[in-house]
C-alpha cells in the first residue's frame, strides 16, 4: 500500500517530514510522497529519513491553479527539488499568498478581530502560511470555536474576510513541473467537481491536452462509485491513476495516513507507471 498525497509542518500539516516517514514505516506503507503546498523545503529531511528507513520516498509538491471562478490542485511527483524554474514559480505563489494573508487580516481587523500576521506565522511554523493558520489563530483568540467555524463565518468563499488569491494557470504549472522531471496528477478531481461525469471527462481531456499525466482516483472523500468513475475516466482518456490520503495530521481530523477514513487502499501497482512517466521528462 502506498500514499502519494501527504502534507507536513512545512505547509499546513501538523506532522514533521521525518515523523511522517516514521509513521508510514510503522503502518507498513511501501511508498510515501511528500506534497506540501507551494514549498519544497521539507523534501531534504523527508528523503533523508526515507532512505534511512528503507521507504520509497517520492519528492513532490501540490500547486493550486486558477480555474474559472475557483481553483484546482495539481500534484507533481518525482520532481527535482533543485529545478530553478519550479523554485521560482513556487516563490511567486508564496509571495502572492503572503499578500493575500495581509488583506484577510485587514478585513478581520475591520470586523473587530485584531489578530496579527505574527500570530498566523507562529501557528504555521513553516514556509507556507495560509487560511488554515489564520483560522487556527482565530480559534486561539477565542473568536471562533474551531477551524470549521472560522471558515464558515469568515474565511470561506463569499464570507466577510475572504480574499481571492492570484494563482498560476494549470498549463503553466504542468509545463514547469514537467521541466522539473515530475509526473503531474490532477488532485481530488471529483471533490472539486461534484458534477456530471461529462464535466469530469471534459476537464480531464483539457488537462491532458495541456500535458496532464494522471488523475487522483483513490481519495478519502470519494465514495466507491466516485473512485470507479474517476478510474473509468482515466482509462478512457489514457491517463494514469494515482491516489493518496491528503493527510494533514491534526489539521484534518479523521484522515489517517495511508488509509484516509479507514477504507482507502492505494495499490502499489500504481507507482511504477508514474515513476516511468516522470523518468520520461528527465531524459
Amino acid at each position: 500500500m502506498i500514499d502519494l498525497h501527504v502534507h507536513s509542518t512545512r505547509s499546513d500539516g501538523s506532522v514533521r517530514p521525518r515523523d511522517l516517514v516514521r509513521e508510514a514505516t510503522r503502518l507498513g506503507l511501501t511508498a510515501l510522497a511528500l506534497t506540501d503546498h507551494d514549498t519544497l523545503s521539507g523534501l531534504g529531511e523527508f528523503l533523508d529519513a526515507s532512505r534511512t528507513a528503507g521507504l520509497s520516498g517520492v519528492p513532490g509538491v501540490e500547486i493550486s491553479c486558477s480555474w474559472y471562478a475557483g481553483s484546482m490542485h495539481l500534484l507533481g511527483l518525482f520532481l527535482d527539488p533543485a529545478n530553478a524554474n519550479l523554485q521560482a514559480l513556487l516563490e511567486t505563489t508564496r509571495v502572492n499568498r503572503r499578500k493575500r494573508n495581509r488583506l484577510i487580516i485587514d478585513k478581520l481587523k475591520a470586523l473587530g478581530i485584531n489578530i496579527t500576521q505574527d500570530e498566523a506565522d507562529a501557528v504555521a511554523g513553516g514556509d507556507v502560511v495560509g487560511r488554515p493558520h489564520i483560522a487556527q489563530a482565530l480559534v486561539r483568540r477565542g473568536a471562533c470555536s474551531d477551524l470549521q467555524d472560522a471558515f464558515n463565518r469568515f474565511l470561506a468563499v463569499g464570507k466577510p474576510a475572504y480574499v481571492r488569491r492570484f494563482l498560476p494557470l494549470p498549463e503553466e504549472a504542468i509545463g514547469t513541473l514537467h521541466e522539473a522531471g515530475a509526473a503531474v496528477v490532477w488532485a481530488h478531481p471529483i471533490f472539486q467537481l461534484r458534477t456530471a461525469t461529462t464535466k469530469l471527462r471534459q476537464t480531464a481531456r483539457f488537462l491532458k491536452d495541456a500535458g496532464l499525466d494522471a488523475i487522483e482516483v483513490y481519495y478519502p472523500e470519494f465514495s466507491q462509485d466516485e473512485r470507479a468513475t474517476a478510474l473509468a475516466v482515466a482509462k478512457q482518456i489514457g491517463l494514469l491513476a494515482s491516489g493518496g490520503s491528503d493527510f494533514h495530521g491534526a489539521n484534518a481530523p479523521g484522515i489517517a495516513l495511508g488509509t484516509g477514513r479507514g477504507d482507502l487502499r492505494v495499490p502499489d501497482a500504481l507507482l511504477p507507471p508514474l515513476a516511468e512517466r516522470a523518468r520520461s521528462y528527465q531524459r
